[in-house]
């Protein structure tokens, strides 16, 4: 117990190489995630507590859901987006076949 402690010690000394897009991404990321699980936790609230309120002769638990997954959807559309755009700049497949090998021959 006390080495597995000690290694993760030592991890927390050695740099990580994250750029500042990384970080920046980071923490925008965990805000997005935050924000995600608010409006869910949200959702769920209005949606048990005003089901006798309406507006526009709609209930209140019926507007939470009108409005509340559309805007889940977006936040996780949001961070996926993000993901892909800071992925983008790391490495990819590294390509060892020819394309065309019948055409390198000749």
């Amino acid at each position: 117990m006390a080495s597995r402690l000690q290694r993760r010690f030592s991890e927390l000394d050695t740099p990580d190489y994250a750029t500042d897009e990384e970080e920046i991404w980071s923490l925008i990321r965990l805000s997005l995630v935050i924000l995600r699980i608010v409006l869910f936790v949200t959702i769920i609230a209005v949606s048990e507590l005003m089901e006798s309120y309406f507006i526009y002769d709609l209930s209140m638990a019926l507007w939470a859901l009108i409005v509340g997954i559309p805007l889940f959807i977006l936040i996780s559309w949001g961070i996926i987006l993000g993901d892909r755009i800071i992925n983008k700049a790391e490495p990819g497949i590294v390509e060892t076949t020819l394309l065309r090998p019948i055409r390198e021959r000749l």
